[in-house]
C-alpha cells in the first residue's frame, strides 16, 4: 500500500464521492440539489467539492504547513 499523506486519501475519497454524485445526478452541500431540477446549484456544488478535493492534493506542498 502506497505511503500517501492522509490528505491524499481524503482527496481520493472526495473524487469517488464526486463521481458517485455525477452518476446519480444529486449533490449535497446543506441540502440535495438535483441536476434536472436545479442545474446551476448542482454544478456549483460539484465545483465546490471538486475544489475541496483538489486542495487535498495541494495541501502537503503549501509553504506555510
Amino acid at each position: 500500500m502506497p505511503d500517501f499523506p492522509i490528505s491524499y486519501w481524503l482527496g481520493f475519497a472526495l473524487i469517488i464521492w464526486l463521481l458517485f454524485d455525477l452518476i446519480r445526478g444529486v449533490a449535497y452541500i446543506w441540502h440535495p440539489y438535483s441536476r434536472s431540477e436545479e442545474p446551476f446549484m448542482y454544478w456549483f456544488t460539484m465545483l465546490i467539492w471538486g475544489l475541496v478535493a483538489a486542495s487535498c492534493f495541494a495541501f502537503p506542498y503549501w509553504p506555510f504547513v
